[in-house]
């Protein structure tokens, strides 16, 4: 079987799946790509057995191919050829010959047969919705879902839509991430389903290059993202998400505004003297004034003092740094609200130009 093949008409669904390839594998066929060519049309999926991304495109030729191909070295491959180039590939039993110029490249394949596909599903409930709320809805939580956390689930995303309010939430358990968004359509709702941690980075990157709208299909246990050509399906983490109401202060004693870039400046500069591993910074606030401090085992020390709009009494807290910048980073206002009860209790940081997202950080002993 043969195939000749635009290096664009490769890559670009090719880039699509990649995400979802680990680079370590313990089954062999995991680090391949499904290619599948019927009817003019070119399928690329990758999975990780939890996640898997299909992305299809329109091929002018009339071969019909199924088979799978190392998804990074052939990425590799179509990355290094000259753009427009194309590809001549050669499909023989066991490997495939690919030339394109002067190049000549061999491949190993393994059966089609074996890929592990997800099987067909039921899916209970299916809708569209614009691009954009969902987009916000990840990049504003996303950055804090746990990394292998033995509480499983909050190694991923909840995501939630009553009567018509869209929610994501997501935690590590020192930090957590809110969004809230009345979309206006009441007729919209989705049970609570918690996005594995993949699923949902690979989303982000998908809804980045896109500016429709997205169909949402669920099952019980999975969900279907289809946009421009791409299908993502994820494996759903099986529980229920913690309360995270009880999170949220009710009320703050304490608060202040604070122009964001001067705060970031100050952590980012305070915080290359802090403790590599934890990040431990100390805030302390008294009127009109906050000393950003931090100090390491080797008795390096920084500090810089940063003007704020406060007048309640002199406090001192400590946080991790690079919690305050993530939760900066994601706030799109140039002033932030900051508010606490005492030094033992949580932090809220709020973007005073949008109240769809809060941000809580729990604060740490130095």
């Amino acid at each position: 079987m043969n195939l000749n093949i635009n290096k664009e008409d490769l890559l670009e669904p090719l880039m699509k799946v990649i995400g979802v390839i680990e680079r370590r594998q313990t089954l062999p066929i995991l680090s391949n790509v499904y290619l599948n060519l019927q009817n003019k049309t070119l399928s690329l999926t990758g999975t990780d057995l939890e996640v898997q991304v299909t992305a299809k495109g329109f091929i002018d030729s009339d071969a019909e191919i199924k088979t799978t191909l190392p998804g990074r070295k052939l990425l590799d491959i179509c990355r290094s050829l000259p753009d427009q180039a194309n590809l001549k590939l050669n499909f023989q039993e066991g490997k495939v010959l690919i030339n394109s110029g002067k190049s000549r490249f061999v491949l190993r394949t393994l059966p089609a047969a074996e890929y592990p596909l997800f099987d067909e599903l039921q899916y209970t409930n299916e809708f569209s919705i614009e691009r954009d709320v969902l987009f916000k809805a990840l990049t504003k939580t996303s950055f804090c879902m746990a990394q292998q956390d033995v509480r499983y689930y909050l190694n991923g995303l909840m995501l939630q839509i009553i009567n018509g309010e869209v929610q994501t939430v997501a935690s590590d358990g020192h930090r957590l991430a809110l969004f809230q968004y009345q979309s206006g359509r009441d007729d919209l709702s989705m049970e609570q389903i918690i996005l594995p941690r993949k699923g949902a980075q690979e989303f982000l990157k998908l809804l980045e290059k896109t500016e429709n709208d997205i169909l949402i299909k669920v099952a019980k246990n999975h969900i279907n993202l289809s946009l421009e050509g791409v299908q993502l399906n994820a494996k759903l983490i099986d529980g229920r998400f913690p309360d995270f109401k009880n999170v949220l202060p009710e009320e703050s004693k304490h608060n202040f505004n604070i122009e964001k870039q001067i705060f970031k400046s100050a952590l980012n500069r305070v915080s290359i003297l802090s403790n590599e591993k934890y990040k431990g910074i100390r805030l302390d606030m008294s009127p009109q004034l906050m000393k950003v401090n931090a100090n390491n085992p080797e008795q390096d020390e920084a500090d810089e003092e940063v003007v704020i709009e406060y007048d309640g009494e002199e406090m001192s807290m400590g946080f991790n740094s690079s919690y305050l910048m993530d939760a900066l980073n994601v706030i799109e206002s140039d002033v932030v609200h900051v508010s606490f009860t005492d030094t033992n209790s949580s932090c809220l940081l709020e973007d005073l130009n949008d109240k769809s997202s809060r941000f809580v950080i729990m604060p740490m002993r130095l």
